[in-house]
C-alpha cells in the first residue's frame, strides 16, 4: 500500500484571483465584525448596531454568489455521477451537453429575473428589514452570479460539444479529483 502523491498545484488565472480575493477579505471582515460584536455584546454590553443585518444583507451574499462562480470556474461543485458513469460514452456526452445547456437556460432565467429585482430594489431604496442600512446594491450580485454562471455552463456544454473525447464527469466543468490527478501523475511515472 503507497500513499498518493499531492495533487500538483496549478496556477491561478486572473478571473479566479478577481473572484476569490474579495470573498476571503469579505469573510475575514466578516469574522472581525461578528467577533467584535460578540466581545461587545458580552463584555462592554454594547453591541455593534445593526451586525445581523450587515451580516445579511452584506457579507453573505457577496460570500454566496462569488463561492458559485468560483465553484462553478474550478469545477468543484458536488457531483453524484451514480448513474452517469455506467452510461456509454455517446451517451455520457448527449446528458452532459443537456444537463450543462439546461443549466445555461436556468442561469439565464435567473439572472433576467434577478436584474429586474435589483432594478426595483434600487428604484425604491430598499433597506435591511426595519433598519436604515441600505441593501439594493447587494441584489445587483444575483444577476452578476448568475450571468457569469449562464456564461460557464454553456462554455462547459460548448467544451462537451468539440471534445467528446475527453470525460468531464458529471459535473460538466472539465475538472478533475485530487485522485484522478493522482492517479495521472502515477501513470505518467
Amino acid at each position: 500500500m503507497s500513499a498518493t502523491p499531492a495533487p500538483v498545484p496549478r496556477r491561478r488565472h486572473g478571473l479566479e484571483l478577481c473572484i476569490e480575493v474579495p470573498a476571503v477579505t469579505v469573510t475575514f471582515v466578516m469574522m472581525l465584525h461578528i467577533t467584535a460584536n460578540a466581545l461587545l455584546r458580552t463584555f462592554a454590553q454594547s453591541p455593534i448596531p445593526n451586525t445581523l443585518e450587515i451580516v445579511q444583507y452584506w457579507y453573505l451574499p457577496i460570500v454566496a454568489f462569488l463561492g458559485f462562480i468560483a465553484a462553478q470556474h474550478r469545477g468543484q461543485h458536488i457531483a453524484a455521477d451514480l448513474v452517469y458513469a455506467m452510461l456509454p460514452r455517446p451517451v455520457r456526452r448527449a446528458v452532459l451537453v443537456g444537463g450543462c445547456a439546461l443549466c445555461s437556460v436556468l442561469s439565464a432565467g435567473f439572472a433576467w429575473f434577478g436584474w429586474g429585482e435589483a432594478v426595483h430594489a434600487m428604484e425604491i431604496g430598499m433597506t435591511a428589514g426595519v433598519s436604515e442600512v441600505v441593501s439594493w446594491p447587494a441584489y445587483f450580485l444575483v444577476p452578476f452570479a448568475f450571468g457569469s454562471l449562464t456564461v460557464q455552463f454553456a462554455l462547459a456544454a460548448a467544451r462537451a460539444i468539440r471534445h467528446p473525447e475527453a470525460d468531464r464527469g458529471a459535473g460538466g466543468a472539465g475538472a478533475v479529483s485530487a485522485d484522478q490527478e493522482a492517479s495521472s501523475e502515477l501513470e505518467k511515472k
